[in-house]
Formats: C-alpha cells, sequence, structure tokens
C-alpha cells in the first residue's frame, strides 16, 4: 500500500503536467514554432538550440531545442519577435546565419524555418 501511494504521489504531478501541456495557448497569446531542417526534401534536423527575443531586444524570452521531427514550439504574447539559431547539431551547418522575425497574432501559429546543409 505504501508503494502505491508513494508512486502516485510522485507520477501525480507528472500527469497533470502533461495535461496542462497539451491546452492550448492562452487568449492574447500566439505560436510561434521553429522548423530545422535539411535537404531539397526537408529532413528534420534534431537538437539545433533556438534563442527568441523580442524584435530589437536582446534579452532571450525563449529558448527552443528541435525534436525528433525537427520541430520546437512555444506560447508567447502577441507581437514582434526574432528566432536565431545559437546552437547548430554536429556535422551540420546553417544555411543562413541571420535571424527570422515572426510577427505572433492572438490564437495563431507563425513559422520560423532554418535550413541546415548536414554531412
Amino acid at each position: 500500500m505504501r508503494a502505491t501511494f508513494l508512486a502516485l504521489s510522485v507520477l501525480a504531478p507528472l500527469m497533470v503536467t502533461g495535461v496542462a501541456g497539451a491546452d492550448p495557448a492562452p487568449p492574447g497569446t500566439g505560436t510561434l514554432t521553429a522548423w530545422a531542417f535539411t535537404g531539397s526534401e526537408p529532413i528534420p534536423v534534431n537538437r539545433a538550440d533556438i534563442a527568441v527575443t523580442p524584435c530589437g531586444a536582446e534579452q532571450v524570452v525563449a529558448t527552443l531545442v528541435s525534436g525528433a521531427d525537427g520541430r520546437a514550439s512555444v506560447a508567447l504574447p502577441v507581437g514582434c519577435y526574432e528566432a536565431k539559431v545559437v546552437a547548430v547539431p554536429g556535422g551540420c551547418g546553417l544555411a543562413v546565419t541571420e535571424a527570422v522575425r515572426v510577427t505572433l497574432t492572438a490564437g495563431t501559429e507563425s513559422r520560423a524555418d532554418f535550413r541546415f546543409g548536414c554531412a
């Protein structure tokens, strides 16, 4: 009985966090999705680190890491943002090194695409 209670007390917060993470973005926010890929037929690039800053500012408000599908997303207040790759996965190089500027509007998704060249 104690083992069951201990397991539930540890797992319950994780289950609640998972459910909360699946909720849509709160009102007044938009979603920024970064997509890291390589090749003419896009192949996902895993583990690219991408910093997100408000336009004209240097303070990083989110750091994204692309997953196995090459994507990473974050909900942010509406406004202008710049996304920039700050760490390139081993064996890859970034085709364009400038930041990608996106404008988030409420309830929508904006995408920042990053094309890599990987060996």
